[in-house]
This record gives C-alpha cells, sequence and structure tokens, in this order.
C-alpha cells in the first residue's frame, strides 16, 4: 500500500516516514528531496528563481510518479495536498496520513532551520522575526486545515517519535486502501 504523509511543516513526516516505512517493509520517498534531485537545486533556490508556483508544478509532477511504483511510504510536502487535483490524487492511490501537531510545537522545530523554510521568510529571504513567524504559521496552518482534514486518518504527532511510528504502522493496518 502506499502511504501518504501530510501536515504542516515540521509535523514529522520526514522523522516518522522512514521508521515507519522499515517497520512496514517498505520504502521510504521524502516528496521535497525526489523535487531536488529532479530539478537540481534546493526548495529555497526554486522558490527564488521561479516562484513558488513553479515548485508546486514540480510537487504535482512528483506526486504523480510515486503512483508508477508499489507500496512505499510518502512524505509529502506540506503544501502538496492544498491542490485539489493532488489531495484526489493522494486519497485514489493510497492511505493519507495527517500528522497533527500545534503550533507551538512547530515554531519549536523550526527555530534553528527558517532558513532553510521559504514560507517562513520576508521578500528578501531572511528569516522572519519570531512574532512573524508565528503569525505566518496559524496563517497557513488554518488556510490548510481542510487539505489537512481530508485525509483518511489523523494521528496526533505531538509525541515521542516511536509513538507515533506506532500509530501510524496501526493506521496502515486498520485502513486498508488499495
Amino acid at each position: 500500500m502506499r502511504v501518504y504523509l501530510t501536515g504542516f511543516m515540521a509535523s514529522g513526516k520526514s522523522t516518522v516516514g522512514p521508521k515507519a516505512a522499515a517497520r512496514l517493509g517498505q520504502p521510504f520517498l521524502d516528496l521535497d528531496r525526489l523535487i531536488t534531485a529532479h530539478d537540481g537545486r534546493s526548495i529555497p533556490t526554486i522558490f527564488a528563481e521561479d516562484g513558488e508556483e513553479h515548485f508546486r508544478t514540480l510537487e504535482t509532477e512528483m506526486l504523480r510518479r510515486t503512483a508508477e511504483t508499489g507500496d512505499l511510504v510518502v512524505a509529502l510536502g506540506g503544501g502538496a495536498l492544498v491542490d485539489d487535483d493532488n489531495r484526489a490524487f493522494a486519497r485514489e492511490h493510497g492511505l493519507v496520513v495527517y500528522l497533527q501537531v500545534p503550533v507551538d510545537t512547530i515554531l519549536e522545530r523550526v527555530a534553528d532551520d527558517a532558513t532553510e523554510r521559504p514560507l517562513l521568510q520576508d521578500d528578501a529571504g531572511h528569516p522572519l522575526p519570531q512574532d512573524e513567524r508565528r503569525t505566518r504559521i496559524e496563517e497557513m496552518l488554518d488556510a490548510r486545515r481542510p487539505s489537512y482534514e481530508a485525509a483518511h486518518c489523523t494521528i496526533d504527532a505531538n509525541r515521542p517519535v516511536e509513538t507515533v511510528v506506532t500509530d501510524l504502522v496501526q493506521a496502515v493496518t486498520d485502513h486498508p486502501v488499495s
């Protein structure tokens, strides 16, 4: 079974995904890494040089490629399922699992890597101050929440990684999707 992990940035998709994939005996794929390997540039560079729209086009293209493989666990980008077609595609081709975390946890997790997260930067590419970062995260999370909540199931990812992995493996067992 293909398992698509969705959730806001720093929700744990790229941390939980490989561990769950190993327990399930499936390969793991990070969609953002697939995009950078395909394009040859980092995500911040893609955003800076070509904009978010171009990045989303690449994201859609790489998402479609996941259907060409067998069983795997895929960590999606935080905005991948905002697009209606992408959301429908993921739901049709696998089990979509939302890793849910509160804003405070997101802020803690992105504190040291805001320079790698274009959506938490100003127009000049500098990390936003903490108060502006919180506001940006809250606004984006509110806008994306309906996309995340369209997942087949939701897991509280504000817990130890191994607990989240165990719940994810159980969700795959409990929600067979062909």
